[in-house]
């Protein structure tokens, strides 16, 4: 929050912690905004989960 100047610039972490502060929780859409942060990251991980698991295999091997 110190880097940041803006309010246009606020991540999404940043921007849910300080939605809780100003509306005293309103937890129904304090979730929606936690799902819709964290589904982009998630449907990455499913498409293309196989080259993590590759790469974490072969990182281990020598040779």
């Amino acid at each position: 929050m110190i880097v940041v100047s803006s309010s246009d610039h606020y991540t999404a972490p940043l921007g849910l912690a300080l939605f809780v502060v100003k509306n005293r929780t309103s937890w129904n859409l304090l979730m929606a905004g936690s799902v819709v942060a964290t589904l982009p990251m998630v449907v990455v991980f499913l498409i293309f989960q196989r080259r993590f698991i590759q790469g974490i295999s072969m990182s281990g091997l020598k040779g």
